[in-house]
């Protein structure tokens, strides 16, 4: 039986107005961050490295020349603003996607890496992914290398990549199978999960499936233990077209077998283009994901004291009419931030919310009004110590730009 967070979902957008000026007003609690830039800039990411260094990554098309530039920032937390943009690199041969971006990680040697999707062929969904690295906290980046060891010109995105054994571990969606079916009729033509680690040089140390059917265009997301237990999530497609989230955990070498986060038995003939979120603290773990389970737009999040044994039964989060496109981020064993898209007297907002696993504490705070249009993307938050988390998203009513906002984490206590 799912626990229910015990809140009228009914929220008049007065009660909205009230939040965000207590937001605006109070000291210390939204404070936007400043990137300067002199053109467009969108699908923004987060990371913060072992040594507290949060970058920034984005990218800028040029609409008349259909080139495609890819940056990367540093937080100026003193002074609430990024750093002068870095290009790491640029090409018109890229696919951009408002729902699969390029993510930055870094490892704990001055080490980064990022991915972007570069086409592969005349179809429109042919494309490899590409991985550039930087031994020197991006002041110079290696040549970009090919993540997947597969020429199919297929699909091969939604990339997840964190830091593993000071090396990088990637997940993400590869197309082969739907190639190989057309000449092996043993072989089914359906999207596939895998698991790629490789080195700050390039090179590919570990490469293994993970599952051999999922769904086709959702976010996959990775979060490690602190007993160094990487774990991906991702959404699943069952025979029936039943699109669960499921979860795999990388122990003694293997992935282990894929096993269902909680059965929404949500059955639905396409991709909703909608995937989950990961995060750890410690040992213990938690996921959030969209669901519209009996017809029902719906947010549930899970949590996990040992990943081993499983998730939770999961808590239904209280939202009013949520579109999804989650994030999350763990701030004790007990409790997470979560980010989301909620529509509300037919405009749309991020939220961030605050949720234990044990009071039902869900708290939110509104962060703005949000275009609900695809060029919006997906909203991103980042704990950068114990008291402040940053949001990020593209604010495609103004031209799209990338804007950023500091959260003091107090507000939910």
């Amino acid at each position: 039986m799912e626990n229910l967070l015990n809140m009228n979902k009914n929220l008049s957008l007065s009660f909205l107005v009230v939040l965000i000026i207590y937001g605006c007003t109070k000291d210390f609690v939204l404070q936007p961050i400043s990137l300067k830039t002199t053109f467009q800039s969108s699908e923004p990411n987060l990371f913060t490295s072992v040594d507290g260094t949060t970058y920034l990554s984005f990218i800028s098309t040029d609409l008349s020349s259909e080139e495609s530039k890819l940056y990367f920032s540093t937080l100026d937390l003193d002074n609430l603003k990024w750093n002068s943009p870095s290009l790491i690199n640029s090409s018109a041969d890229w696919f951009v996607n408002w729902a699969d971006f390029p993510r930055i990680t870094a490892n704990n040697s001055n080490g980064l890496s990022v991915h972007y999707l570069q086409k592969s062929g005349e179809d429109t969904y042919s494309y490899d992914i590409k991985v550039m690295n930087s031994s020197d906290d991006g002041a110079n980046w290696n040549k970009p290398l090919k993540l997947h060891t597969d020429n199919t010109k297929t699909e091969h995105g939604f990339v997840s990549t964190i830091n593993y054994n000071n090396d990088f571990l990637s997940t993400y969606l590869d197309g082969r199978q739907n190639e190989f079916a057309k000449h092996d009729k043993g072989i089914k033509p359906q999207m596939t999960l895998r698991a790629t680690s490789y080195n700050i040089d390039g090179e590919i140390l570990i490469d293994k499936l993970v599952d051999d059917r999922v769904c086709d265009c959702c976010q996959t997301d990775l979060g490690i233990t602190q007993n160094n237990i990487p774990i991906t999530v991702y959404r699943d497609r069952s025979e029936n077209e039943t699109r669960d989230i499921y979860y795999s955990f990388f122990k003694d070498s293997n992935w282990s077998v894929p096993a269902v986060v909680n059965n929404d038995k949500w059955i639905i003939s396409g991709c909703p283009v909608n995937g989950p979120a990961i995060s750890t603290f410690k040992n213990s773990s938690s996921v959030v994901w969209y669901t519209e389970e009996e017809g029902e737009s719906k947010l549930k999040i899970a949590f996990s004291k040992n990943i081993i044994n499983g998730f939770d039964d999961p808590i239904l989060i209280n939202a009013n009419d949520p579109l999804g496109r989650v994030d999350i981020e763990m701030i004790s064993e007990t409790s997470s931030l979560i980010s989301y898209m909620d529509i509300v007297d037919e405009k749309a907002y991020i939220k961030v919310q605050k949720i234990n696993s044990i009071t039902g504490n869900n708290k939110f705070i509104i962060i703005e009004e949000i275009s609900n249009t695809r060029a919006s993307g997906f909203p991103k938050i980042n704990i950068i110590d114990d008291d402040k988390t940053i949001i990020t998203w593209t604010d495609a009513k103004n031209k799209y730009n990338v804007k950023t906002m500091l959260l003091n984490n107090s507000y939910f206590d």
